[in-house]
């Protein structure tokens, strides 16, 4: 599929359409004069940081805002949500799909440079310690970073590495625990203790649950569901990350 977006760009958009058309249609459907960045990433791979972004995005979109997501995942998890979202959901709020290179500074710092949105999302690889320059380009020019976690001790430990580093970089970051099953009230008290050290954290856990497989089955978020279990953990979390880039809850 050849390139629908002006130089300089080289990434890939994942939904196509007449990029004239495409112009006219996110300027007509756009609410805020700037465009909103929302990295998610994690040190390894398994806390649900494509989870959180899909939720998030379709969250966002839900609300009426122009949402962009952009895909460094080499498995194109967010890519291929996006394409059952276009098979299985024509009708819901559109979000528009980008490909990058995890591996290339160059595509952080040109997806950095779109401003056709309300707000856009990012998603990287497992392991993105092993694309640091990205990350780091990453982090410098969005928002705010997003670093999801399990509450279990090995998960916990990685994203406090993760942590520490955006805290030393100064990135304005908010931690969430994420897929908590249930009955963890323990492990997710010794969880809380360990994440504040290096993070602001997410005033609400998001649990585990199986409505949140079939939301994914078919390309939407759990809030655009009509019934989803789980669903008001994520408009919580939602409301913390508008509150958190200034949009208004």
């Amino acid at each position: 599929m050849p390139p629908h977006i002006s130089p300089p760009f080289r990434i890939r958009v994942t939904v196509s359409f007449d990029k004239t058309s495409r112009s006219r249609h996110v300027a007509e459907g756009r609410r805020l004069k700037r465009t909103i960045r929302i990295l998610s990433t994690g040190a390894k791979g398994g806390p649900g940081k494509s989870f959180l972004v899909k939720n998030l995005a379709g969250a966002a979109a839900n609300n009426g805002y122009s949402v962009g997501m952009v895909d460094f995942d080499t498995q194109r998890t967010v890519t291929k949500w996006l394409q059952r979202r276009t098979q299985y959901c024509p009708d819901s709020p559109e979000i528009i799909g980008y490909e990058a290179d995890p591996h290339d500074a160059r595509d952080a710092s040109e997806v950095l440079g779109i401003k056709d949105h309300d707000l856009i999302f990012f998603d990287t690889p497992p392991a993105i310690d092993q694309s640091s320059e990205v990350l780091k380009t990453l982090s410098f020019g969005v928002d705010l970073v997003l670093v999801p976690t399990k509450v279990g001790i090995s998960d916990t430990e990685s994203a406090e590495t993760l942590l520490y580093a955006l805290s030393t970089w100064k990135r304005p970051t908010l931690a969430v625990l994420n897929l908590v099953k249930p009955k963890a009230t323990r492990v997710i008290g010794l969880a809380k203790k360990r994440l504040v050290r290096h993070a602001e954290l997410c005033a609400v856990e998001i649990g585990e649950y199986y409505d949140f497989l079939a939301a994914d089955e078919v390309g939407l978020g759990a809030t655009e569901m009509r019934k989803c279990t789980g669903g008001e953990d994520i408009e919580a979390v939602w409301s913390a990350v508008r509150r958190r880039v200034g949009l208004r809850v």
